[in-house]
């Protein structure tokens, strides 16, 4: 699941960091769900851990490190699905982040099971794959140059290319050839008029403003941890809603850093410069320097950024020197230099290992009925590799006791009584076993278990002969904001006003009684099955009524409040935009959300194998039942997700 907002999973990033780096030395190494926190009592240790030394696990929810994987069957079994999530959530897949190898690597893997249950490929141009404009966007280091007359200056010592961003204007693209150069006083420095017959076609040296008017507060986190004692209690629908409201009341958060706004001068593209070069790089971090050449994944633009201002580089002031013959400083508005050439541009490209959605049908049995569609989905990928290498047990035990919901939860610093409950809970890993320095992201529980149950239900529906087709959609980019899901429903494959139910699952892998609230063996937190269709939610209550393994549904998240911006963070979302009935089945939100430790042998396969068949009975209903559910339009009291 995505996290709620893009400055939250930035922070989360931050925080995370921190939490793995200094709080791995000051605190001994990190865990979460069920302690002390607002108040509550914490949740026996024995609960936690189970440790068994000829098995090498530690924690009671643990089993096997590794899965050998064997023939899967048409029912739906928690052995079926260890056999698939242990490939999926391994290692080796690197993080499944959109766009990179070890997602396509995942993406290959369910077309290959899609292929071999003999359903029909759905994708574009006869595939079953849907091929989304993502992929890189930066400057590539190869290319980019910057010369002085015959002397190609070097990167990141001598000069780095400004990333053109829609708040400082900068042009995405340098084509000078022996350009000459003309100082032009200080960067943003607007008292100073500059002259459009002196500077029009020049390439235009700044000395860099004052460091602390040009570069922005860093990155928001909090100045210092909050100690553990003041984060709110927020576990459950209940007391975030109750928290979120008081926090609406009184609106008196922690101070956060202040972000300035980034400086711009337009004095260039003004007077028609060709090209502007600041003196600064003397001043840049060596990370700063890096960042000029990172390329980020994204969606295709729909238009280069600042096509037509002048680019601009950075250049320390060797260079400067170099352009006028003696320092800088020395220099006055209006001297001219040497003449510079520059080429580099700022360009989006397709990945090399494109970001797929992965879409099959089973063709219905009824001549009147098979061109409508029952959907079910989930998203195939995760959040990769993190730059923070931290220790695996660590990290359990430190969320294990201050951080029940992962990375919902903010890093804080833990109480004496919570320390040494930490301290207890890792004691007893190194009684077991020694520290695992890990960096992936493995996402088994997010959303490595919906996808593998969506592949059973598939395995399980390839068997039979349901009167309206069953379409299987493996959603890409959830976690980069819905991405994969809106491209479907804004290009799809198959009518989307045939689709007359959809369910999405995500994160189906970790409800057990001490995990989350209202949890169980039979535990199912729904959302939004009555939003559009009131009758789609009772064909869901009637079905859970009359089967021989019944789920305890919670409801209490589906509410007009939606604690923790839940049902506006995954899938569901997009299918809401186009009027199409959703649901969204989750087991919740556990210790491992977004951490480190979101593998394979924390899943609970039976919980999620009962939670599959019940998916697979409600869509049977609804694929064979005489008419789709009615529309009753939107309720207006639900959150809209500004979608």
């Amino acid at each position: 699941m995505s996290p709620v907002r893009v400055r939250a999973r930035a922070q989360a990033r931050v925080l995370h960091a921190c939490a793995a780096g200094a709080l791995a030395a000051a605190l001994p190494p990190l865990v979460s769900p069920l302690a002390a926190q607002g108040g509550k009592l914490p949740t026996p240790i024995n609960v936690l851990v189970k440790p068994n030394k000829a098995a090498g696990t530690v924690w009671s929810d643990e089993g096997p490190r590794t899965w050998t994987p064997r023939p899967t069957a048409a029912a739906i079994t928690a052995n079926d699905l260890r056999t698939r999530l242990y490939q999926l959530a391994a290692d080796s897949m690197q993080g499944r982040a959109a766009g990179e190898r070890g997602n396509f690597k995942g993406t290959e893997y369910i077309a290959r099971e899609f292929r071999r249950l003999g359903l029909q490929p759905a994708g574009d141009s006869g595939t079953f794959f849907q091929i989304l404009p993502f992929g890189p966007i930066g400057i590539d280091s190869l290319s980019a140059q910057l010369r002085i007359g015959g002397t190609t200056l070097k990167q990141k010592s001598d000069w780095v290319p400004q990333v053109p961003t829609a708040a400082n204007g900068v042009g995405s693209r340098a084509a000078l050839d022996n350009v000459p150069v003309i100082f032009a006083g200080q960067y943003g420095d607007t008292a100073v008029a500059l002259d459009p017959a002196l500077m029009r076609g020049k390439v235009l040296v700044f000395t860099a403003p004052p460091v602390g008017a040009a570069v922005a507060a860093s990155s928001g986190a909090p100045v210092s941890f909050v100690s553990c004692s003041d984060v709110p209690d927020k576990f459950g629908a209940n007391a975030s809603i109750a928290e979120e409201a008081r926090q609406r009341a009184n609106p008196t958060a922690p101070p956060r850093r202040a972000f300035a706004a980034p400086l711009r001068d337009a004095r260039p593209e003004r007077v028609g410069a060709a090209g502007v070069l600041v003196v600064g790089l003397d001043d840049m971090s060596a990370a700063a320097r890096n960042q000029a050449f990172a390329q980020p994944q994204g969606m295709r633009p729909a238009s280069s950024l600042n096509a037509d201002a002048p680019p601009a580089a950075t250049i320390s002031k060797a260079v400067a020197a170099q352009l006028f013959g003696k320092s800088i400083e020395q220099v006055s508005v209006g001297t001219t230099g040497q003449t510079v050439s520059a080429s580099w541009q700022h360009q989006w490209r397709l990945s090399p290992t494109p970001a797929r959605n992965v879409i099959a049908v089973l063709p219905g049995s009824d001549p009147a009925r098979k061109n409508e569609y029952v959907l079910v989905g989930a998203h195939n990928d995760h959040v990769g590799i993190n730059s923070t290498v931290v220790d695996h047990d660590s990290v359990r035990a430190y969320n294990m006791v201050v951080r029940r919901q992962g990375a919902n939860d903010p890093v804080c610093v833990p109480t004496a009584a919570q320390q040494a409950r930490i301290d207890s809970l890792i004691a007893i890993a190194r009684s077991v076993r020694a520290p695992r320095r890990d960096s992936i992201m493995n996402g088994a529980d997010d959303d490595g278990s919906g996808t593998v149950v969506m592949l059973e239900i598939a395995e399980q529906f390839a068997k039979q002969k349901p009167a309206r087709s069953i379409v299987f959609v493996s959603h890409q980019g959830e976690e980069r904001g819905l991405l994969g899901s809106r491209w479907f429903t804004d290009n799809p494959t198959i009518p989307l006003e045939q689709i007359v139910a959809a369910h999405n699952m995500d994160m189906v892998g970790k409800g057990r009684d001490w995990q989350v609230k209202y949890g169980g063996p039979a535990s199912v937190q729904m959302l939004g099955a009555r939003r559009l269709s009131r009758e789609f939610g009772d064909i869901i209550d009637s079905v859970n009524a009359n089967i021989p393994e019944p789920m305890a549904i919670d409801k209490t998240w589906d509410v007009p409040a939606n604690p923790l911006n839940r049902f506006c963070r995954s899938d569901q979302v997009n299918y809401v935009r186009k009027n199409i009935p959703v649901v969204y089945l989750s087991l919740g939100y556990a210790v491992d959300y977004h951490q480190h430790t979101d593998e394979p042998q924390y899943i609970d396969y039976d919980h999620a194998a009962r939670l599959g068949r019940f998916v697979h009975q409600t869509m049977t209903a609804v694929a064979n039942r005489p008419d789709k559910p009615a529309i009753a339009g939107p309720d207006p009291s639900m959150p809209s997700c500004n979608r």
